[in-house]
C-alpha cells in the first residue's frame, strides 16, 4: 500500500487543479441571455471588446450544463455527510491507537492480610 510520502508529486497537482477550478469559476463567469430566460455558467473563453462572451452553445451543450448543475446540487449535501463520517472515523481510529486493553488473568487482586 502506498504511503502519503510516496504521493508527494500529487501535492502540486492538486494545488494546480484547485487554482484552475477557482480561477475558472470566478474569472470566466458569464451569462447567456435568451428571450424568456438566461443561463449563467463559467468556463474559459475570450471575451469581445465589450467584455461579453461572443460564443454560442448548442442545445445539447446547455442540456449538459443543466444536468451537471443538477447533479452537483444533489450530490453536495451527500458529499458533506460522507466527508464528516470519514473524518469522524479517522478521529476515532486515531484516538483508539493509544488505548490498549489487557485482560486480567488472576482474580487475586486484594492486599495482603494485616494484623491489628
Amino acid at each position: 500500500m502506498k504511503t502519503l510520502r510516496s504521493l508527494q508529486w500529487l501535492r502540486p497537482l492538486l494545488v494546480v487543479l484547485f487554482m484552475s477550478y477557482y480561477v475558472g469559476g470566478t474569472a470566466f463567469t458569464h451569462t447567456h441571455y435568451f428571450l424568456t430566460y438566461s443561463i449563467t455558467h463559467s468556463h474559459p473563453y475570450l471575451p469581445g471588446t465589450d467584455g461579453l462572451p461572443h460564443h454560442d452553445h448548442s442545445a445539447a451543450g446547455f442540456n449538459t450544463i443543466e444536468e451537471l448543475t443538477g447533479l452537483c446540487m444533489e450530490l453536495i449535501p451527500d458529499l458533506s455527510v460522507v466527508m464528516a463520517l470519514v473524518f469522524l472515523m479517522r478521529v476515532v481510529s486515531w484516538l483508539g491507537k493509544g488505548i490498549t486493553l489487557h485482560p486480567v488473568w488472576r482474580a487475586i487482586l486484594r492486599a495482603p492480610p494485616c494484623l491489628v
